[in-house]
């Protein structure tokens, strides 16, 4: 898949892409071949460096791109910021781009449960703990969740 054409101010990185597999959500269904699309900027493999969780607003994956970049608040080389594209938006699993349960198949789920999913990504990433969680719209949902 491809992202959508970049924004003034979105900062161009690749997206990275994991399977997580089988994914319980809270309503008590089951997501069976959970993915995420996420991006790096920063040096994932420094763990010297404080970790900033980025989240996505409905519609949009990259909304706070514009507060990352040498001289920003979230500048690369002091942190490592890791922009998640959220459980149903951007490229990450979705009803639209399940292979197994397309449309209305799809299991209902909530913001815990994309912030549940956004942990998962850090556990497989061997991320310990995060220095803040940024969000805007549904993104700052996830983040007071």
């Amino acid at each position: 898949m491809r992202h959508p054409n970049m924004q003034p101010g979105w900062v161009d990185a690749p997206h990275r892409s994991v399977t997580l597999g089988h994914f319980a959500v809270e309503s008590g269904e089951h997501i069976d071949d959970l993915f995420l699309s996420y991006v790096v900027h920063g040096d994932l493999d420094d763990r010297t460096r404080p970790t900033v969780l980025s989240l996505c607003a409905i519609g949009s994956t990259h909304r706070l791109d514009f507060l990352i970049g040498a001289g920003r608040a979230f500048d690369p080389a002091r942190v490592t910021v890791i922009v998640v594209d959220a459980l149903g938006n951007g490229l990450s699993s979705s009803p639209s781009n399940s292979a197994t349960q397309g449309s209305e198949r799809f299991p209902r789920f909530t913001i815990r449960d994309m912030v549940n999913s956004q942990k998962a990504l850090l556990d497989h990433l061997g991320i310990v703990a995060v220095e803040c969680v940024i969000g805007a719209s549904m993104g700052g949902m996830q983040a007071l969740q």
